[in-house]
């Protein structure tokens, strides 16, 4: 009896340290799309559970441009964006696979930066999640110690995907 209660906790512990559900306290979101044309983005939905709003993004690749922040949620393994491209009038989504294990373990090691502008030492162990966007439809997606170019950023790509141009519905639906 004790064997198996020994073995049932075992597999209990092995199932639980596999598990894929990490909680993350509080992060910041952004998305960001490469220099130029202005795509106009939708909410941007993680694992069809949490989403940020976006709106119009014109910069800048691998920077937090329309940042949100969330507070005690997972962290995710998918993320569904949407986007209208104006110049080219085509609307494009797209979703990508997050490798949310070295995301969080990125977390648990995030390193503190000097902000270039103002000189300030930043020690503030703050994560922020980026989905960049390219109107060919190539979805990315990093994780970084800073919003932006600052001394001292990390920066590490841990998702990728792509988006197809869907057909807007008539006008008269929208």
């Amino acid at each position: 009896m004790a064997k198996r209660i020994i073995i049932s906790i075992g597999i209990l512990l092995l199932i639980m340290g596999c598990s894929s559900s990490y909680q993350v306290e509080e992060m910041s979101v952004g998305v960001a799309a490469e220099k130029g044309p202005i795509l106009m983005v939708g909410e941007v939905t993680f694992d069809e559970t949490w989403s940020v709003p976006a709106g119009a993004i014109g910069c800048c690749w691998k920077d937090s441009g329309a940042l949100s922040f969330v507070y005690d949620t997972p962290f995710p393994n998918t993320v569904v964006i949407a986007w209208y491209d104006l110049s080219t009038e085509l609307f494009w989504v797209g979703e990508a696979q997050i490798d949310n294990k070295a995301g969080y373990e990125f977390i648990q090691q995030i390193k503190p930066y000097i902000n270039r502008r103002t000189g300030q030492y930043k020690n503030w162990k703050h994560p922020y999640l980026i989905v960049g966007i390219k109107r060919n439809g190539l979805i990315k997606v990093w994780i970084s110690n800073a919003p932006a170019d600052v001394l001292g950023r990390q920066i590490l790509e841990i998702g990728s995907g792509m988006a197809h141009i869907k057909e807007l519905p008539p006008e008269d639906e929208r």
